[in-house]
């Protein structure tokens, strides 16, 4: 009786493990950027931490509001203090679901669609986004650009830096997962 219990604790976690997919270390940079008369301003984080379970399509990603870097210490402060208030809000986070079932073939890019719920700020929303989805050997390759509004997440622009800060910002998503293996 251990025996089978022992088998199908390994089989269960090889085809876990065989489904679940997650960044490879440095693997994952997210950018934003907006676009507005005064100043065109652009971040990049590369410490966000995507998880993908290949068989039911489930995506989940928490991203460190802290940890985007800008041009300068200045942007940097407004954008943490000012705006995100990552001391209140230090992560944005999305739980999200591919919108059908795709097949991923070695070097062909597959034009995907996901929705689910974005918090971010405080404010939980949910989003549509499209990309696509390449499979290279074992990896799969991640994009995806989108926009978001600060408004509909309660970022506050002062009217005075409205000029400044777009009411749209672009976000860049570029991610390549590999198989997870237990350790």
């Amino acid at each position: 009786m251990k025996k089978i219990i022992l088998l199908s604790a390994v089989i269960s976690n090889q085809i876990f493990s065989q489904n679940l997919y997650v960044s490879k270390e440095k693997g994952t940079t997210i950018t934003f950027y907006s676009d507005a008369p005064l100043e065109k301003i652009e971040a990049k984080n590369y410490t966000a931490y995507p998880v993908f379970n290949h068989s039911t399509g489930e995506f989940q990603i928490r991203v460190p509001m802290q940890a985007f870097q800008f041009k300068n210490d200045l942007m940097k402060e407004h954008f943490n203090e000012n705006y995100v208030e990552s001391d209140k809000y230090p992560y944005c986070t999305f739980k999200g679901k591919l919108d059908s079932t795709y097949q991923f073939q070695d070097n062909k890019e597959v034009p995907v669609s996901m929705t689910g719920k974005m918090d971010l700020h405080g404010v939980t929303k949910e989003i549509k986004v499209k990309g696509t989805i390449t499979k290279i050997g074992n990896e799969l390759k991640f994009n995806s650009t989108f926009l978001l509004k600060p408004t509909d997440f309660n970022i506050k622009i002062p009217t005075m830096l409205t000029e400044k800060i777009a009411e749209e910002v672009k976000v860049t998503f570029n991610s390549t997962l590999i198989p997870y293996v237990k350790k």
